[in-house]
């Protein structure tokens, strides 16, 4: 059976206080930098935020970028409130996959479906995820575990390398 495949976007809107992210298709590193940037800059705003809701009903796949900036967005916002940031509509794929990087334990799964606000703003993809940007996002994961330590320490040699290299260029 032939299964169309959805064009990897993000999506968000701020309304009372509150994030809503919607992931939807193949979720990579290169959809990630202008979410990030507007996530934490808004996390460290007056007034706070009171709760940050990321909805994976649309997620096929994420990578290990887009899991460590799940992983960054929590820590920032345990800073300020007292319960961790929730993903509702987690399909199989994606629950094993936060599974076995150790973010599920992290954040709150919702089972019961969050009604989002419409219309979510699409996020462009004008911003590459830099190698900075990806050695943050699985810094984030090592700190995880010792496995995932292991897992992504050849990663973190290459980006920290392409790092050096990109300041020597500037």
């Amino acid at each position: 059976m032939y299964e169309a495949i959805v064009e990897e976007a993000l999506f968000v809107k701020e309304t009372n206080n509150r994030i809503y992210i919607r992931a939807q298709g193949h979720v990579t590193a290169n959809s990630c930098p202008e979410l990030k940037s507007r996530v934490f800059d808004r996390l460290e705003a007056k007034p706070g935020v009171e709760d940050l809701f990321i909805d994976l009903s649309e997620c096929e796949y994420m990578d290990s970028t887009f899991m460590g900036l799940i992983v960054g967005f929590n820590k920032r916002f345990l800073r300020f409130s007292n319960h961790p940031i929730r993903l509702v509509g987690i399909n199989e794929t994606c629950l094993k996959l936060l599974k076995t990087i150790g973010v599920a334990r992290l954040v709150t799964l919702d089972d019961e479906a969050t009604r989002f606000p419409e219309p979510l703003e699409r996020l462009g993809t004008g911003k590459r995820a830099g190698a900075g940007f990806v050695l943050k996002a699985h810094e984030e994961l090592m700190e995880l575990s010792e496995e995932n330590e292991r897992k992504f320490s050849a990663l973190r040699n290459v980006l920290k390398d392409a790092v050096d290299n990109e300041k020597d260029e500037d």
